[in-house]
């Protein structure tokens, strides 16, 4: 039973480390389709930037739909978001496009 519960927490805590962190950022643009897009107006790292980083995640999830409520709130208001995301497992820029199937991942987003 001791090995199982500090597997869990060790699990846990790699899931943590491989997210990355990004505070103060405002919201640009938002896309909804299948997936919400979002760009914001900084470059941040290991995402693929479009003229500002570009993020996505699922809002047919009650998570999702709790996080698109509070990007449109900070997109209505000019609020700051702070982001944290799974990085972009592939490059993109203002050259080549960003392909929305390897965007950054949004896990959670904060207002503060």
């Amino acid at each position: 039973m001791k090995k199982l519960l500090f597997s869990a927490a060790l699990f846990g805590l790699s899931s943590i480390t491989s997210a990355e962190y990004i505070n103060g950022v405002t919201i640009d643009r938002i896309q909804v389709s299948n997936i919400v897009q979002i760009t914001t107006n900084l470059s941040v790292p290991n995402t693929c930037s479009y003229f500002g980083a570009k993020f996505k995640f699922d809002s047919q999830t009650p998570t999702g739909k709790s996080m698109l409520s509070l990007v449109l709130l900070a997109k209505a208001t000019g609020k700051p978001l702070s982001i944290w995301y799974t990085p972009a497992t592939g490059a993109g820029d203002e050259n080549s496009g960003c392909n929305p199937g390897n965007l950054a991942v949004v896990n959670e987003v904060g207002m503060y």
